[in-house]
């Protein structure tokens, strides 16, 4: 009889055991992680230690949609495509990227990308912009002839804000970027007086795109289905009022 009660009981650890471990694995795949810019008004945090920024409510609305738990991460540019390759983020709304690193899919919406010179400093045509200083994001790509072109005096910053800081002490003509989104950083900063007008290089999409190594791909025609809705209800329009993209 010891000896029964000894092989029911070891019989019952090895179930509980395998249910455990049933548990831990499928935990982590009901679970999304999204990524993206440390960049307001895209994503940043605030004074209380709060994350915010039309990137936030975009991928909390997503997640309320598919009924799935999103975790978001914001970090450098930079840092991006290094954690998509690696697949330890699922997935981001952000500028295209490579096509080696991601599946693509939804646009949330497109917004123009170009120079915005030092106030007093007219742009007319693309040759203006050779005689200028300009800070630029370090890793970001804006059109092949602006990329490759070498005339160009480029400073490579880390963000948006160290760049409208330069041009605001004078150490440079001008920023390259998201217009949108240098126009509310420099509002915000109190630069946006010493900016003149905007000069468009091209005009790019925002899209949902995930890595080509999450293991929760199957997800994306849920959140396509999302995003779809949330622009023929008037939602994404309304968070691009109020974060300027």
């Amino acid at each position: 009889m010891p000896r029964l009660i000894k092989k029911f009981h070891q019989h019952l650890v090895g179930l509980l055991l395998a249910l455990m471990a049933l548990t831990s694995t499928a935990a982590p795949a009901n679970k999304l992680s999204f990524i993206t810019i440390d960049v307001a008004p895209w994503a940043s945090v605030n004074e209380a230690g709060e994350m915010e920024g039309a990137f936030i409510e975009l991928v909390n609305e997503i997640a309320q949609r598919i009924n799935r738990k999103i975790d978001i991460t914001i970090t450098p540019f930079a840092r991006v495509d290094r954690e998509l390759e690696t697949g330890s983020h699922d997935c981001t709304i952000l500028v295209p990227r490579p096509d080696t690193l991601v599946v693509k899919g939804d646009v949330i919406s497109y917004h123009p990308m170009g120079v915005i010179p030092r106030k007093g400093t007219e742009i007319t045509v693309y040759e203006d912009i050779q005689a200028l200083r300009l800070s630029v994001i370090r890793g970001a790509t804006m059109t092949p002839r602006f990329d490759e072109d070498t005339k160009i005096y480029k400073e490579y910053d880390t963000d948006y804000l160290i760049g409208l800081r330069k041009i605001a002490r004078g150490r440079l003509d001008g920023i390259v970027g998201a217009i949108p989104t240098l126009l509310y950083l420099a509002e915000q900063e109190g630069v946006a007086d010493q900016l003149g007008e905007p000069f468009p290089l091209t005009e790019i999409p925002l899209l949902f795109q995930c890595s080509k190594n999450s293991p929760n791909l199957d997800i994306m025609p849920q959140v396509n289905a999302a995003i779809a809705a949330m622009k023929a209800e008037g939602v994404v329009k309304h968070i691009q009022s109020r974060y300027y993209f």
